[in-house]
């Protein structure tokens, strides 16, 4: 299946990805052709001449960033179908083991469902959770993580 997506969201593969990046560039260079070009007179009439020239550039970067745009909300929407089911059913891999992490002895109370989180997450899941799915991740109660500032997971909201 997928695994991080992006690639140029993938139909076009990376070819994608570098015609947009050289799109860009090329918008670049005949935005800074055309500035160089009218700076170098003194004449409006011929600053006017490369007019024409920088907005074609300019039409082109926006061309680029749009194209960008569209394969990163592609990305977006590929990565909404893959955690779809997950999303359904967040109790589908209840185990420790579908998230790559086990579980250290002691480490929730008793009683209390285990909750996890990396130390640079500002969100603690359940286990199950497929965000938190391969990150290093640490279980403890709901009371821990709140002191360190966490906030619930908005997909699995445990």
């Amino acid at each position: 299946m997928f695994t991080g997506i992006p690639a140029a969201a993938l139909p076009g593969g990376r070819a994608v990805s570098w015609g947009l990046r050289s799109l860009v560039a090329v918008g670049l260079v005949a935005i800074a052709v055309a500035w160089s070009q009218a700076s170098n007179t003194v004449r409006v009439s011929s600053q006017v001449d490369w007019a024409p020239v920088g907005l074609a550039g300019v039409a082109v970067v926006a061309m680029g960033l749009l194209g960008s745009i569209l394969v990163a909300r592609q990305a977006v929407a590929l990565r909404l179908v893959r955690l779809a089911p997950f999303i359904a059913d967040p109790e589908a891999h209840p185990d420790w083991t579908a998230i790559g992490a086990t579980a250290p002895d002691g480490a929730a109370s008793a009683g209390a469902e285990p909750l996890v989180a990396g130390p640079n997450m500002a969100r603690y899941h359940r286990p199950s959770c497929p965000l938190a799915a391969g990150k290093p991740v640490q279980p403890e109660n709901r009371r821990a993580h709140e002191q360190a500032g966490r906030r619930a997971c908005g997909v699995c909201a445990p």
